[in-house]
């Protein structure tokens, strides 16, 4: 039952996109990726993504508008990838308190892991917090969505009734993206998943499930 309902989730928010888009818009976004992987956002050029996209220039600003509006398609994209990970992370984990421990520590590491996030983290960390906040924050919004499900599933269960699912979704969502951009160095070491998993335990379960939980020791 959690699985199918993190999967709803998931599919509700992609709405089809990934698997009715055409072969050449996926090629573009492909593009996007390797290209900033391996020369940064600020060097992203149109024509560097029609180059290694194999396509004329035309035919991104006819699917996307501008380079504004392929970054975003982009970045959406890996958002809801990145989703859909964390919700095959959590398949058949049937208490509340695991489940929001191992959804953390399934997004902190594709974070960590993806070569896009991971590069510009660390060299353009302005860049990966315009990217959040492009479009009227829809990758924000994304990941505050997915942690209120998970909230609302848990408080359906009898847990987590003194708090408000949206707004600890947007909580939880702008503490994950600080998380990301602040280096390891100037902030709570995250490197591992061990170490994320024992702060998501002595931080978020008692924010969420109450600091008398038995889900807190």
């Amino acid at each position: 039952m959690t699985s199918s309902i993190a999967a709803l989730l998931v599919r509700a928010m992609v709405d089809g996109e990934d698997e009715q888009a055409d072969r050449t818009a996926v090629r573009i976004l492909d593009a996007v990726v390797l290209e900033v992987a391996t020369s940064g956002a600020a060097k992203l050029t149109i024509e560097g993504v029609a180059r290694r996209a194999g396509v004329n220039r035309a035919t991104i600003y006819r699917r996307f508008g501008d380079l504004d509006g392929v970054k975003e398609a982009a970045t959406m994209r890996e958002g809801r990838r990145m989703a859909e990970v964390a919700a095959r992370a959590i398949e058949g984990v049937n208490d509340p308190a695991d489940r929001l421990v191992e959804t953390f520590v399934a997004a902190i590491r594709i974070a960590r892991e993806h070569p896009v996030i991971s590069r510009v983290a660390v060299l353009e960390p302005g860049q990966l917090i315009a990217a959040g906040l492009a479009d009227d924050a829809a990758l924000l919004h994304l990941g505050s969505g997915v942690v209120a499900v998970g909230i609302r599933q848990a408080q359906a269960e009898g847990h987590a009734l003194h708090i408000d699912a949206e707004e600890m979704g947007q909580t939880i969502a702008m503490l994950f993206a600080a998380c990301v951009v602040l280096p390891a160095t100037q902030g709570i070491d995250l490197r591992t998943d061990e170490s994320v998993r024992a702060y998501a335990r002595r931080t978020l379960v008692p924010m969420i499930f109450g600091p008398n939980s038995a889900r807190a020791q």
